[in-house]
């Protein structure tokens, strides 16, 4: 028997409602009201998390430390709960779904694009299609990387499952020395401008995996710096940072200063740069020695030496990027991780990896609170004992024998399983210990401004490269003659008689000599799987932070099962010894915050992540995706 409820309709008539119909509204009105109520409540838990969701922390972009200068936040995504119960955080970047290729920049559009045309209109390289967009990413960002500048790059081929590394890292000067900086600043100036070496490196990449002629890769670039391109948010951010510098660098104020308002280039409007077109055009027509030994190499040197630099001719025609073989470890699940050599960081990255590898991390390894909160623990042990091996690296090919065979045996040692699983006897799962107990012996405080870029090819090759010309604007040099940003990454070297905050003298490994390169903390690095198809293509900018950030992010994903977008969005954890706490990012999980607290670890929060990832993840063949990191308004592309 079915039950009639009475009910006056619009024209004053009585109606009847079943009352199951009457269950059905109801049930739906109820429901209706849960879910409404759930949004609100997720959007006053995330509110906080995200007030500085768009912090620009790519870089260590002023003397004055971390910019935490934040952007108008967007409305927060929710993603459902983890196995813990814990809603995580999910920005509004791209994750791009594809089938063949993928160019993940951290510049916005149309970089990517650049580099997805060069592979599928015009059928270029994987190696074509990182150079024509790390060019155009180097002008959105010029804040961050340029051809005055430098670069480590990990290539991969397939076809021969082996790879190389082009190290094109920046080096001093013939006339520098150890102590030209007792007294002298050595991040602004002429003098703080290390031996430029984009170019160079960008011609030995092309010539061996270059397909398309030289000059086509350039012309994209060309076209924005002469019609104009938007200015980003990045860099408007940069200026906004740098208004003191940049009164003392008539050079760089020209640059930036927009003629039609008279004030910095705000966000949205539209920049040229027509002798940086033009050094550009010289270098397509007549190739790598217009920079070094060519048309350009006096005025380069004038524009140098002008603002106080000692960089002669002769170190320009000097200069190398030669290509050596990368650093390889394997890890448990028959993965091979290819990373850049040193004076990168490639090796802390793969020493992190290396001590985790024996946990033998999954995501049963996340699965409740205590396991989260041990597992956290872990990985902050392993960047402590990572970070103090860091101390004792830099750049051997300038050293003598008895140096280079100490470095040797410590970088075998660092990706060797042995060494590794006698390090995690000695990490304990109940407590942290004092910085002496990870055996530090120097200190090394390297802070950099960068970009990375990582690109896969339809033929399963790949390039992660990352690039930089150190702090926000290089050295504020902006040369009169042929419109290039130089860099200051003489400040990255240290200084002998010097100590940190804490009494810990500087690292003799990375003291200045001539023709010598700077310790980085970059790690472009690849994983590949046992067949050899790329799984995934990572690195980072962010200072100290980029190797920690690159470790993280591939262990979210090729141990705790997270897609590529989920692990950079991640909130993250940083650290690197001394200063002796983490450096956390605001959103992290209290209850795993928590838990590290009473194990002994000291929390400072931060703003921002303090770093910036890019990443292409392909877990199955023709299933790839990109992610450009959300705190720096990157944006991927492919097909």
């Amino acid at each position: 028997m079915e039950y009639k409820l009475n009910h006056i309709n619009k024209n004053g008539k009585m109606s009847h409602i079943s009352q199951s119909r009457m269950l059905i509204v109801s049930t739906f009105l109820i429901c209706s009201l849960i879910i409404a109520l759930g949004v609100v409540l997720g959007l006053k838990i995330y509110k906080d998390d995200n007030q500085n969701k768009n912090t620009i922390c790519g870089e260590a972009g002023s003397e004055g430390g971390e910019s935490v200068t934040t952007t108008p936040t967007p409305t927060p995504t929710i993603r459902l709960p983890t196995t813990t119960g814990t809603p995580q955080f999910v920005s509004e970047s791209i994750e791009g779904h594809y089938r063949y290729a993928a160019v993940a920049s951290d510049a916005g559009p149309p970089c990517s694009t650049i580099g997805t045309d060069m592979m599928a209109r015009r059928g270029g390289s994987v190696v074509d299609a990182a150079i024509a967009t790390l060019l155009c990413q180097c002008i959105h960002n010029f804040h961050s990387c340029g051809i005055g500048g430098g670069f480590f790059m990990t290539v991969y081929e397939r076809s021969k499952k082996a790879a190389y590394t082009i190290l094109a890292r920046e080096m001093a000067p013939a006339d520098a020395n150890e102590t030209m900086y007792v007294g002298r600043s050595s991040t602004e100036g002429g003098l703080a401008v290390g031996i430029p070496g984009e170019i160079r490196g960008l011609w030995e990449a092309h010539q061996i995996g270059g397909k398309l002629p030289w000059k086509d890769l350039l012309q994209p670039t060309i076209k924005l710096l002469k019609e104009g391109y938007t200015v980003g948010i990045p860099v408007a951010i940069a200026m906004a940072g740098q208004t003191e510098v940049i009164k003392r660098q008539q050079g760089l104020r020209d640059l930036i200063t927009n003629p039609q308002t008279g004030n910095f280039y705000a966000a949205g409007e539209t920049i040229k740069m027509p002798k940086l077109a033009r050094t550009l055009e010289i270098i397509a027509d007549e190739g790598v020695d217009a920079f070094y030994n060519g048309t350009l190499t006096k005025d380069i040197v004038a524009d140098i030496r002008d603002a106080g630099g000692i960089i002669t001719e002769e170190d320009l025609a000097g200069y190398t990027a030669p290509t050596k073989d990368p650093l390889v470890i394997k890890l448990n699940k028959n993965e091979t991780i290819y990373s850049s050599i040193l004076p990168s960081s490639g090796v802390v990255y793969q020493f992190i990896l290396n001590i985790l590898d024996g946990y033998k991390l999954s995501t049963d390894s996340v699965s409740t609170k205590e396991k989260e909160i041990l597992t956290w623990h872990r990985i902050i042990e392993a960047f402590k004992f990572a970070y103090a091996k860091r101390t004792s690296l830099g750049d051997g090919d300038a050293e003598d024998d008895a140096f280079r065979q100490e470095l040797n045996k410590l970088v075998h040692n660092m990706t060797s399983e042995t060494y590794a699983e006698d390090i995690r006897s000695q990490i304990s799962d109940s407590e942290t210990f004092g910085t002496n107990y990870y055996g530090p012996t120097f200190y090394d405080d390297v802070t950099t401004g960068t970009a990375h870029l990582s690109v896969l090819a339809p033929n399963g090759d790949a390039v992660s490269v990352t690039s930089t010309i150190n702090l926000y604007f290089g050295s504020k040099v902006v040369g009169s003659r042929t419109g290039i940003i130089f860099n200051n990454e003489m400040d990255d070297f240290s200084t002998p008689n010097t100590v940190n905050s804490f009494g810990v003298p500087a690292s003799p490994a990375n003291f200045i000599k001539p023709g010598k390169r700077p310790l980085s903390s970059m790690c472009p690095s690849i994983v590949v799987n046992s067949d050899g198809m790329v799984n995934i293509v990572v690195g980072a900018s962010g200072g100290t932070k980029i190797t920690t950030s690159t470790a993280l992010v591939t262990a979210l994903t090729q141990w705790l099962g997270m897609g590529i977008k989920e692990a950079i969005d991640n909130r993250r954890l940083h650290h690197q010894l001394l200063p002796a706490h983490i450096d956390v990012e605001k959103g992290f999980p209290q209850y795993i915050l928590d838990g590290l607290t009473r194990l002994g670890h000291n929390i400072t929060l931060k703003d921002s992540a303090g770093c910036v990832v890019q990443g292409i993840l392909q877990q199955q063949e023709g299933v790839v995706t990109a992610n450009s990191d959300y705190r720096k308004h990157g944006q991927p592309d492919g097909y």
